[in-house]
């Protein structure tokens, strides 16, 4: 698997922050960072598939409406 290197540059409080944070808990930076990047993409996404959803519904239907629909 291929491991391309992503260089960024970071606000010294939250590099200062990562470091302490990894020393304290054992943990490799490139690990945390990476896990953050996946998370956060995931919450992009979401995020988009709501917009997606409330662009393409209708109304906000009521419970009766509904239930006298599936009836007919």
């Amino acid at each position: 698997m291929e491991t391309p290197t992503l260089t960024t540059q970071l606000p010294l409080d939250l590099a200062d922050t990562l470091d302490a944070v990894c020393k304290r808990l054992g943990l490799w930076k490139s690990l945390v960072v990476e896990d953050a990047l996946w998370k956060k993409i995931a919450d992009l996404l979401d995020t988009e598939d709501l917009r997606e959803a409330m662009t393409e519904a209708t109304r906000f239907h009521a419970w009766k409406e509904v239930k006298a629909e599936a009836r007919t």
